[in-house]
């Protein structure tokens, strides 16, 4: 291991984007060798009987041309179906070959709008603190660094960069052996696996759909693919109502303050406060989240109503209520209030979860 990690730092000094013969070996190494030695190390770890977690090892040096920074990770297939997207851990080679780095890292793109689009740079940012946070226990008094350098300005040496949570760095001639290497690589895994774990029960991930949105998501698929095995929610029923409490609880106390009477209806009407001061009468819609709020759940009967009640009508969102789910029942406590009043649903600030489509008998008579 330790020698082909070496070679490589020693060929990507004769890098060229052309599949010269320097170039041709790298690319073996990348792609065949060193996947080979870790798929190996990991199949023959005492206990495991070749059944350990359920990650993969791929390399790559570039599809065509030859990349500046060739790469092997090691990665969960369903949570990191590409190098862009998820969390997994990447060997980084240094375009000058100074350096190789062991890096756990993020991906630098997600889904928007129907296709895949860049994280801004303080959104990578603000990620990456939130996973070392996750793992303070672990990386604490370690050698691990949290900037990487890749000498270079690429883009995508410059994405690396960004995504970086932590890392160990090694020097071109002053690699450890391979049981350091090895050592060091069974560490970075319990990470990965410490911080596959927090993403699945977090309720607030910077750069992720609010939980609300994410549940809805997961039901909706769900029940369009006639699952019951699909991804689990990740907030319980019982969560989902103390949040959903303590924003009304909020938005009445809001309102009534400023002189409005104020009638709870949510669990008959398609919106949550019927709401009269003098001669006039607000439509309320209240949204409560553990997030910042960037986003919320409607449903199809609450944006006609808000739709057909403009402008007598008002949104009020609830952001990062704090939730206690050790306690029985849960317990959401703070919270911060904004309110739009009026609320004009935004047509391009909607985004469809699902759709429900007829049948006509024209469709269901067709012939197989």
């Amino acid at each position: 291991m330790r020698s082909s990690f070496e070679e490589v730092l020693t060929l990507q000094q004769s890098w060229t984007s052309e599949n010269t013969e320097e170039m041709h070996r790298r690319g073996m190494l990348i792609r065949n060798e060193i996947p080979k030695v870790i798929r190996h190390h990991r199949n023959s770890r005492p206990g495991t009987d070749g059944d350990t977690e359920a990650l993969e090892v791929a390399g790559s040096d570039g599809a065509g041309r030859k990349t500046i920074i060739p790469w092997v990770r090691i990665f969960s297939p369903a949570r990191s179906p590409s190098a862009t997207r998820g969390w997994y851990l990447v060997y980084l080679f240094g375009a000058s070959g100074k350096s190789l780095y062991l890096s756990l890292i993020q991906g630098t793109a997600k889904w928007g709008n129907g296709s895949l689009v860049s994280r801004p740079a303080d959104e990578l940012s603000r990620r990456a603190e939130w996973a070392r946070g996750v793992l303070a226990a672990e990386i604490t008094d370690s050698p691990l660094v949290k900037q990487i350098s890749l000498d270079t300005t690429a883009q995508l040496g410059r994405g690396y960069e960004l995504g970086n949570v932590v890392a160990f760095r090694y020097a071109r001639g002053h690699l450890p052996a391979d049981d350091v290497l090895l050592r060091d690589l069974n560490f970075m895994e319990r990470l990965l696996e410490i911080l596959h774990g927090a993403l699945d029960s977090a309720l607030s991930i910077p750069g992720e759909p609010a939980p609300e949105v994410s549940d809805a998501t997961i039901a909706s698929r769900n029940i369009a693919r006639a699952r019951v095995d699909g991804p689990r929610f990740r907030l319980s029923a019982a969560e989902r109502i103390a949040i959903e409490r303590r924003a009304v609880q909020l938005a009445s106390a809001h309102l009534i303050s400023q002189g409005f009477a104020v009638r709870d209806v949510g669990a008959t009407h398609s919106y949550d406060l019927d709401v009269t001061r003098s001669d006039s009468r607000l439509f309320v819609e209240v949204k409560g989240t553990t997030t910042d709020g960037a986003e919320i759940v409607l449903t199809a009967a609450e944006v006609e109503l808000h739709k057909k009640e403009y402008p007598h009508n008002a949104l009020i969102v609830v952001t990062n209520i704090a939730l206690d789910s050790t306690s029985v029942p849960p317990v959401a406590i703070g919270g911060t209030l904004y309110m739009i009043r009026p609320w004009e649903v935004s047509e391009a600030a909607l985004r469809p979860i699902s759709y429900r489509y007829s049948l006509d008998q024209h469709d269901r008579g067709r012939p197989s």
